[in-house]
């Protein structure tokens, strides 16, 4: 019964999040929602609370489908630099696809939604990035004294940067160029020479930069 229910609820939220895509956050309403999904509004009331319930809880089904479809298999086989290079490929598909549309209205109409979230992907990529640096350090990929918190802030930062509705509208070198440039600033600032030969070798084969 209960997987019956979370199946439910994961396909009202595929079509919710489609219907923002097409129409926008601002511009759909619960009304709309209802019509859309072909169910009374008290059905949806009894699965959302409101608006900003629908878009947090939309944000965080989108989240669950970007972890879902990335590339991890056999991530736990590569080293740290390769990871690092799956990470960058991961972040332009992520933020060349059409989800970023919803950041703006979101952000204007949503913020303590939009907070949470933010705060939230930020956390989460912190966590995966400290553990990914402890084991390059191991690994001696990674140097030993490196300010790790240092260097997560500034990497931290640039992402969500990227991840400002403003930001993405404004760019004016292509996108993949400044994520390449960003994780490439990031290996040269903590790796060893081992990890700066892996880094080269990663070149030559353009699985890092084309």
């Amino acid at each position: 019964m209960e997987e019956n229910t979370n199946q439910f609820k994961e396909e009202l939220l595929a079509s919710i999040s489609e219907l923002f895509l097409k129409y926008g956050l601002r511009s759909t309403s619960m009304d709309d929602i209802a019509t859309h999904l072909k169910i009374s509004k008290k059905t949806l009331y009894q699965q959302f609370t409101n608006k900003d319930d629908v878009v947090e809880q939309v944000m965080l089904y989108r989240r669950r489908v970007r972890i879902k479809n990335a590339n991890t298999e056999g991530l736990d086989k590569l080293n740290p630099i390769e990871v690092i290079s799956r990470i960058k490929d991961f972040m332009e598909s992520d933020l060349g696809s059409r989800i970023p549309a919803n950041y703006y209205d979101m952000k204007k109409y949503h913020p303590a939604v939009y907070q949470k979230v933010v705060e939230q992907d930020a956390t989460l990529t912190k966590e995966f990035l400290v553990t990914l640096l402890d084991s390059g350090i191991k690994k001696k990929y990674f140097k030993d004294d490196v300010d790790k918190e240092l260097q997560l802030y500034l990497l931290g930062k640039q992402l969500q940067f990227l991840r400002e509705p403003e930001v993405i509208s404004q760019i004016i070198y292509p996108l993949s160029v400044i994520i390449t440039t960003i994780f490439v600033n990031f290996i040269y600032a903590v790796s060893t020479e081992k990890g700066i030969k892996e880094f080269e070798r990663l070149k030559k084969e353009a699985k890092m930069i084309k």
